[in-house]
């Protein structure tokens, strides 16, 4: 069945957003305990959840991205000279305020680790393609990996977009991903090392920060979009409140069992089943857009995840006194992790509204005029 939404204007679909913000909330709740070391303390019996987050928010991104990417670029089908458009506005969202944070990074590295990142490591995260190199996959702006992962997602998505058209098309290309990503896998494991691909100590970081092994995520939200938008959205309302609610619990339960040890265990596969697990939830607050996860408030907390995302590790390292401080000043782990969130948090709103005004929103409208002008 063919897609017909670009007969409708673009508009932001507000749970994108609303989702966005959870998901980095998620991820700041993980890496909180993680980034200073020694770990801080958590109770056993919330581990798993809040352990989890890492991987599980960056899956809900790329989840996000397949949808809200096949969706716009629907939206601005008529547009002229769509695929520049679309590389322009895609660089100028990303880029500006990575390169304000590798300048950052630069500097904090020379000055309190003293590693000095050469011309060539600068250029090879500048051109924001450095998840193809095997000694540079992570970047040297913390958990800039996924900035990687986005761009190589953007190059080839125009490709994707214009051959993918239906449902049937999007799982046959899911499955395609997922074969793509373990044969990937495997060549890394057992044979990275022997062709001269990659050093021997790479092979973690490859094998779990490849763009390839992130593929079948990102098409994981193209399968929901034609879901959504070629069938469910022609639904009756009251059918579609039936099917997200169906499709929320039917998340809550598949993601209990991702937190229980033998999944967490899973040598190869987590992060697939990952991003299948968060498309019930995307799927779920597409239907039936509940007004507590989605408003105007969680809506815009969306629009500053980026700045979130890439801000919150160096918060969070700026801040472990602070965490230590509050960790002795309360009787157990729970507080004081709590107190040490809310901290967080703060500071980090704080910063990223300053940065999405000044940076994203210059650098969207910068991109914008490009495309006006030309």
């Amino acid at each position: 069945m063919p897609n017909n939404s670009t007969t409708t204007p673009y508009v932001r679909l507000g749970f994108l957003d609303a989702l966005r913000f959870f998901a980095i909330i998620y991820v700041i709740i993980s890496h909180l305990i993680l980034i200073p070391q020694p770990n801080l303390a958590i109770p056993e019996w919330i581990a798993p959840f809040l352990i989890n987050g890492g991987d599980a928010g960056v899956s809900l991104f790329f989840v996000l991205s397949g949808f809200s990417l096949s969706y716009t670029m629907d939206k601005r089908a008529k547009e002229k000279r769509l695929l520049h458009n679309f590389y322009i506005r895609r660089f100028f969202r990303i880029a500006p305020l990575f390169y304000l944070l590798m300048a950052i990074y630069w500097i904090r590295d020379a000055a309190v680790f003293g590693v000095f990142h050469s011309l060539s490591e600068v250029l090879i995260n500048a051109s924001l393609l450095f998840n193809l190199v095997p000694s540079c996959i992570t970047g040297f702006v913390w958990a800039s990996w996924t900035v990687g992962v986005i761009a190589l997602l953007y190059l080839i998505f125009p490709t994707i977009h214009k051959h993918i058209r239906n449902l049937h098309g999007a799982l046959a290309l899911f499955v395609i991903s997922v074969l793509t990503a373990w044969g990937w896998s495997y060549f890394i494991k057992n044979y990275g090392v022997a062709v001269g691909y990659l050093n021997a100590d790479d092979i973690g970081f490859v094998w779990g920060f490849g763009f390839l092994q992130h593929l079948p995520v990102f098409v994981c939200g193209i399968v929901i979009y034609r879901l959504f938008f070629d069938y469910l959205i022609k639904t009756t309302r009251e059918s579609r409140q039936h099917y997200g609610m169906i499709s929320i619990l039917a998340f809550l339960l598949f993601y209990g069992i991702l937190l229980t040890e033998s999944m967490q265990n899973l040598l190869w596969g987590r992060t697939i089943l990952h991003g299948i697990c968060f498309s019930l939830l995307v799927l779920g607050l597409a239907l039936s857009p509940f007004r507590f996860l989605v408003n105007a408030k969680t809506a815009y907390l969306g629009k500053i995840s980026y700045s979130m995302y890439l801000f919150h590790p160096l918060i969070i390292f700026t801040a472990i006194p602070v965490y230590r401080l509050l960790y002795a000043s309360m009787s157990s782990s729970l507080p004081g992790y709590l107190s040490s969130l809310l901290v967080t948090l703060i500071l980090l709103m704080i910063i990223s509204l300053i940065s999405y005004r000044w940076i994203e929103r210059t650098g969207m409208a910068l991109g914008e005029k490009l495309i006006s002008n030309e």
